[in-house]
């Protein structure tokens, strides 16, 4: 994955130079601008118009082209990871294909729907990519910025007296004075600086399905999840936890015949540590991992907050993980790192949901608002976490099939009462029908600030002191 960049008005060559540096970090191994043409070296990038966009490169497996990326009179800078992208060359019969980069099979599909107008050229073609992205195309004329469904990619937007700009994180509008910052809603699209929505929300219709159906079909479907993400990949990382998602990710992992290395951070004798290395031995796979302490945690906060972009101390406990679990990824020369991040909004996995059971309606209502804003709540803030060290993240439960098939599920499938301490039950036999041991399945949920132990030393010791709390402010 890499960073996108656009902009739009009266801006200098700066600003655009500015923000690709700024974002350096999301693509360390190169980048391009486009304004009337395409740039590879900002000495060369002289300002042609009144709009430009640019792309940092993170380069996955082997050598990867450099964006933007140009065919006809489209040109696209894309932050994308396309699952499905042999089925797309098949099926719209792409034959000319001049990178090894399935951000040009996405621009081939536009590109093969294109009759002049862009917006009903992107509409036609967005329905048929299987992936996590973000993207945007040019057509000399106007301009679309979108996103996955789901939103796994951020895009940021907001204007000045200058001009509109869009980028993959906030710190590059903030760098040259955009203040007033929107959070792109994956329903909707920027078109020349224009909010559009072209997508409804998710939605759950659940229907009458036998119960062991419904296991044997979530099964099937996770593993086809799980596989298309790692298909390129020999060996994987892996956020882990010793929970039943993470667990669920590392036994499929296994039996696709992956080498698997799990990452683990805590503090002495956290709960996430002693589980991990639990379920570590039982499937005697290496545990790297990181015990962190007061002293680790307070020097680690502004860097978390200024990664994040948030200063919500629940984000920043679950952010800090993620960016140092990844960091021991990085160091180790891993590129993707898996998480089990969605499973708990689409199978009712918080303990808060258990309090709506005797009201499905309202339970139900609760699980979308949760899925629709996920990319708010929690991807924007994991993406952000683990790119700081140059790590793709991914994320298998969130996948389109999977989510469709949650969105079907009747929630007596998920909780059994409303004291349900367990929760997340067809997941959990899912774990079961697959070998994870028991005691493993059914491990009650904990929240990872907390089964870390970063959330108890930021609340309980370093809150009290003066500078933590301006850091905070």
């Amino acid at each position: 994955m890499c960073s996108i960049i656009g902009i739009h008005g009266n801006f200098t060559e700066d600003n655009i130079i500015e923000m690709l540096k700024i974002l350096k970090h999301r693509g360390p191994d190169g980048f391009g601008i486009y304004d009337d043409q395409v740039y590879y070296n900002t000495s060369e990038f002289s300002k042609k118009t009144d709009f430009a966009m640019a792309h940092n490169l993170l380069s996955i497996v082997g050598e990867c082209e450099l964006q933007p990326i140009c065919s006809g009179n489209l040109v696209i800078v894309a932050n994308a990871e396309l699952y499905n992208y042999k089925d797309l060359i098949h099926k719209f019969n792409i034959t000319d294909l001049h990178t090894h980069s399935d951000c040009e099979v996405i621009l081939k599909v536009i590109e093969s729907n294109y009759n002049g107008n862009l917006y009903d050229a992107v509409v036609d073609s967005v329905g048929f990519f299987d992936g996590d992205y973000a993207f945007t195309i040019y057509d000399g004329k106007d301009y679309i910025t979108l996103r996955d469904m789901c939103g796994v990619k951020p895009i940021y937007y907001g204007k000045n007296s200058e001009f509109f700009a869009f980028a993959s994180e906030q710190k590059a509008l903030k760098h040259i004075g955009i203040n007033d910052i929107e959070n792109l809603n994956p329903r909707c699209m920027l078109m020349n600086d224009k909010i559009i929505k072209f997508r409804d929300e998710y939605l759950h219709k659940p229907e009458d399905i036998d119960y062991e159906i419904a296991v044997d079909n979530l099964t099937d479907t996770l593993i086809k999840s799980v596989q298309k993400r790692v298909e390129n990949l020999n060996s994987v990382a892996v956020l882990f936890s010793g929970g039943v998602d993470s667990t669920i990710l590392v036994k499929i992992l296994l039996d696709l015949k992956k080498s698997v290395d799990l990452y683990t951070i805590g503090v002495e004798n956290s709960q996430d540590l002693k589980v991990a290395r639990k379920v570590a031995d039982e499937f005697n796979l290496p545990l790297h991992t990181w015990i962190i302490n007061e002293e680790i945690i307070e020097e680690q906060l502004p860097f978390t907050i200024n990664t994040i972009e948030s200063t919500n101390l629940m984000k920043i406990g679950v952010g800090m993980t993620i960016k140092l679990t990844s960091y021991l990824a990085s160091k180790d020369d891993y590129k993707v790192i898996l998480s089990g991040q969605g499973a708990d909004e689409l199978f009712a996995g918080y303990n808060r949901y258990k309090r709506k059971y005797e009201t499905p309606e309202l339970l139900y209502e609760e699980l979308t608002d949760d899925l629709n804003n996920i990319y708010n709540t929690n991807l924007e803030r994991d993406d952000k976490a683990t790119m700081s060290n140059g790590v793709e993240l991914r994320v298998p439960y969130l996948d389109k099939d999977v989510i469709n098939i949650a969105l079907k599920m009747p929630y007596n499938y998920l909780l059994k009462s409303s004291d349900d301490n367990i929760r997340k039950h067809i997941l959990r036999d899912v774990a079961l029908k697959i070998g994870v041991p028991p005691e493993i399945a059914l491990r009650p949920k904990k929240a990872a600030q907390y089964a870390t132990g970063i959330d108890k030393i930021i609340r309980k010791k370093l809150l009290k002191k003066e500078e933590i709390q301006k850091l905070l402010k």
